[in-house]
């Protein structure tokens, strides 16, 4: 048993025939591997975000152009590369996760709120599904259960989700990026 506690887009005009909650919900993106800490958290948000540590940039610039995924990079070099092949690529310039969420939605759109029926592991990126509480009891045990009413796990690696102690931290992150994105969004 495992657990855990928890440029400009060429497809911009896809928001128009499909509406704009549906853009968000197929946006995906892939990282490179500067950017871990940035996939976990699309990936908790909803986001299909691609990342390894392991990904060479050759390998980075297919999967975006082959699977129409947004490229996020923290290599300059890579971004113009993506760029000159006509790739939806971010530069990520900052070090502080709530201002690369915020750089992120305030270029494509995202949504920084969660949204537990989207949610994807942070680990392997597969959808989570709710458990029931009785479900989470048999595979962690009694005291969790007793705090937490709300249960996720990874069909893939068998993690184990729940709104812990961090839930705060998290909260606090996401209210300073969507801060954050207004700023980003009046200088562009």
């Amino acid at each position: 048993m495992i657990s855990s506690s928890l440029g400009v887009l060429r497809c911009v005009s896809l928001k128009f025939f499909v509406g704009y909650n549906a853009y968000v919900a197929i946006m995906k993106f892939v990282a490179d591997t500067m950017l871990g800490n940035l996939a976990r958290w699309l990936r908790i948000l909803g986001y299909d975000t691609l990342y390894s540590s392991s990904f060479e940039d050759w390998r980075l610039l297919r999967v975006a152009e082959e699977e129409k995924r947004i490229l996020l990079t923290k290599d300059e070099s890579l971004f113009r590369r993506a760029r000159t092949r006509g790739l939806s690529a971010l530069l990520i310039t900052s070090d502080d996760i709530a201002e690369m969420l915020a750089y992120v939605a305030a270029k494509t759109g995202a949504e920084l709120s969660f949204n537990p029926s989207r949610t994807r592991c942070p680990e392997c990126n597969t959808l989570l599904m709710k458990i029931s509480k009785a479900e989470a009891l048999s595979l962690l045990g009694g005291e969790l259960i007793t705090k937490y009413d709300e249960f996720w796990r990874c069909g893939k690696c068998g993690k184990i989700y729940w709104q812990g102690n961090h839930w705060r931290t998290i909260n606090s992150i996401l209210e300073k990026a969507n801060k954050l994105i207004i700023n980003f969004s009046s200088k562009f």
